[in-house]
């Protein structure tokens, strides 16, 4: 029995009987009556929904459901609202089909057993009620919402007792069995279906196939070499869409043998049956069907994304996932999980039997990662939606953003950010000009304005550095290295940002902060009141362009650490106590002026412009910036991705990487204190 195919076996009661002449046998099936079945690899009973049902391009008869064992092919399907019907043609040459149909003819009871692959299973919990084709049934069971059909086998043993088998020994002579021998080879290498061709149809291919021209009764007839033609066509454009839908969704290494194998069918002239039957009988496995496994049902990317961050002590993690995933992880994991059951388990579901094995070795990491052949140790047995690469991405940028988080993240609440698509420059252009209205005369002509623009130039780049969960991380099966690593890229990532951000910010003194721009602050720069008094006159009195107000208020203060209490002290304070000998108490009139921000980057010696005092009054980055930070497709925070190590090397690598760029850009939007004189 295919292990990817949910099998519906039932006893069948098949009649020979006399065709009206000599022929292939045909059979008629009643393959399903909509019931409970209990089925070999499934914990509960299974009912398989017709409405959801639907119908592979090809449907195979085969016995026992070994593909080499052909008997012939399905042509025709019926489905009611409690029954599947199907009918065919034992159309294969082979000695199974002798075999079911001499054994039918001399009375031998055979059972019809139904392949199809289930796409979605709805599970019935104890107790509940359920209506499915028309039947009453009460859980625990299992639901099949949606399958797809893609065949049947003749076999010995089944359970349903109401479907039915019906062979008919011979079949009714049609035109196309008088075809002469190499014509009908011909014709079914082209893809002609020469059981069920018309007879107009027939004969024109007869006339192509000699190599003569048939008259049309109309004068504007087609030739037949145009048919053939267009029947060459159909049968190339059919394989190559069975070829490129059984393309989907597998491992790269299990692409190549279907492409050339598609490749052969072209050149050799195959019939799409042809094709699709030596797909079938290639070993290349499907990739549809249901792999079930008690043990690993419901275990999704979701569940073990859950199962790993609640082992890594992820913060909030009840705020990232739902009461029913987090149950679900502690279901399957309830001692929490360990990074070689995470490693075994996405293995597990790539079919890899690892023997009951606890420890990850070369063949299951790589299994887990997909990169794994299909041999003798591969068996398709778990039927799940888990991806080890997609759980450990998602998983590893969390604990990322955890990292990223830990840092001074200053730059972003004193810039805007540019969205850019590509890692071209990209100029902002702040148009000015005569802008401002004129009153309108009699005549209603509204004034022309004259718009002038000034530039600023930026640029996303990238940065990145690769870290690795390494083989004594795995060996000692230490689940720690999968949280540490993406915490130390995302913690890399914002150490990044803050060194080309500062880098910029402070070496600022050459052009932009300058007496000759109006925005920098020298007779009483130190930070308190007249220190804050003077920077907002200066700010207060920028000018646009045209020499008119510039109209925007300071809404920052950024200042070094050493002066972060008094900035804040300045800002929330209600009174200000003034006076030497004689105090007096003034109601402070900077509290909540400004919101305060601060960074150690400011003070830090291995930047040029560097200080402990000097400080800066800025507007609000989305009225008028600064600083702009452009990041690749808005994203400031970093990506993690993981693959599998190098080929033969157990370890697991990793790398971050974050797309930004930064530069100055409006002088005007900010005013600069150097902190020299007192306050």
């Amino acid at each position: 029995m295919s292990e990817k195919l949910l099998c519906m076996t039932a006893p069948a009661k098949i009649v020979a009987q006399k065709g009206d002449e000599a022929g292939p046998p045909k059979f008629d099936v009643t393959a399903y009556t909509g019931g409970a079945m209990a089925l070999q690899g499934w914990d509960l009973p299974v009912v398989i929904d017709l409405a959801g049902m639907s119908f592979a391009n090809s449907l195979v008869a085969n016995l026992d459901h070994d593909p080499s064992k052909r008997v012939g092919h399905v042509t025709a399907k019926v489905i009611t609202e409690k029954t599947l019907t199907l009918s065919g043609i034992a159309s294969a040459a082979t000695e199974s089909r002798r075999e079911v149909v001499e054994s039918a003819k001399d009375g031998f009871v055979w059972q019809a057993s139904v392949e199809a692959s289930p796409d979605v299973i709805t599970e019935v919990g104890e107790g509940e009620p359920v209506t499915v084709n028309g039947q009453e049934f009460t859980g625990p069971l299992y639901v099949g919402t949606k399958t797809t059909l893609t065949g049947f086998g003749f076999v010995s043993h089944g359970a349903d007792d109401q479907t039915e088998v019906s062979i008919a020994a011979t079949a009714k002579t049609s035109e196309a069995d008088n075809v002469d021998t190499k014509l009908k080879a011909w014709l079914e290498d082209i893809g002609v279906d020469v059981e069920n061709i018309t007879d107009e149809k027939l004969e024109t291919l007869k006339a192509n196939y000699a190599g003569t021209t048939l008259k049309k009764k109309s004068a504007k007839g087609i030739g037949p070499g145009i048919e053939a033609v267009k029947l060459e066509n159909e049968r190339k454009d059919n394989i190559t869409s069975y070829a490129l839908r059984a393309c989907e969704g597998r491992a790269p290494f299990e692409i190549e043998p279907l492409k050339l194998l598609a490749e052969q069918a072209m050149d050799e002239g195959w019939s799409y049956d042809k094709f699709r039957l030596e797909i079938h009988e290639s070993g290349i496995k499907s990739t549809t069907g249901i792999r079930n496994q008690g043990r690993n049902r419901n275990l999704t990317n979701r569940v073990m994304e859950a199962a790993l961050c609640v082992a890594g002590r992820l913060q909030d993690v009840e705020e990232k996932f739902t009461d029913q995933e987090l149950q679900a992880a502690h279901d399957h994991f309830p001692s929490g999980v360990t990074l070689n059951q995470f490693i075994l388990k996405g293995a597990e579901m790539n079919g890899h039997n690892a023997n009951h094995s606890s420890r990850v070795d070369i063949t299951a990491q790589r299994a887990a990662f997909g990169m794994t052949a299909p041999n003798s140790q591969i068996q398709a047995q778990a039927w799940s939606t888990m991806s080890t690469p997609d759980v450990l991405a998602a998983t590893a940028n969390k604990f990322l953003h955890e990292g990223w988080m830990a840092v001074d993240l200053t730059p972003l609440a004193i810039s805007s950010i540019r969205n850019v698509s590509d890692f071209k420059t990209h100029t902002t252009v702040s148009l000015h000009g005569d802008l401002q209205y004129e009153k309108v005369g009699s005549g209603g002509e509204i004034p022309h304005g004259e718009l002038k623009d000034l530039t600023y130039t930026n640029k996303a780049d990238t940065y990145a550095k690769m870290l690795a969960i390494t083989r004594n991380d795995i060996i000692n099966d230490d689940l720690g290295a999968l949280t540490a690593v993406p915490r130390r890229l995302g913690r890399g990532g914002a150490l990044k940002l803050n060194d080309v951000f500062w880098t910029v910010f402070l070496d600022n003194t050459g052009s932009f902060f300058t007496a000759g721009n109006s925005n920098v602050s020298t007779d009483t720069g130190a930070l308190g009141l007249l220190g804050l008094e003077e920077a907002e006159v200066i700010f207060m009195n920028q000018t646009d362009p045209d020499s008119k107000p510039l109209a925007v208020q300071p809404k920052i203060l950024l200042v070094p650490t050493a002066i972060k209490t008094t900035a804040l002290q300045l800002m929330n304070s209600e009174l200000h106590i003034t006076g030497s000998t004689t105090t007096t108490t003034n109601a402070n009139i900077w509290n909540g002026r400004f919101r305060v921000e601060s960074s150690p980057y400011m003070s830090n010696s291995s930047y040029t412009g560097y200080s402990a005092s000097v400080w800066y009054m800025l507007a609000d980055p989305n009225e008028m910036p600064v600083v702009e930070i452009a990041a690749l497709n808005g994203r400031i925070e970093p990506f993690v991705e993981s693959a599998d190590a190098d080929f033969n090397v157990l370890g697991v690598q990793m790398r971050g990487y974050s797309d930004i760029g930064v530069a100055l850009q409006e002088y005007r939007g900010g005013v600069r204190a150097d902190g020299s004189a007192a306050g």
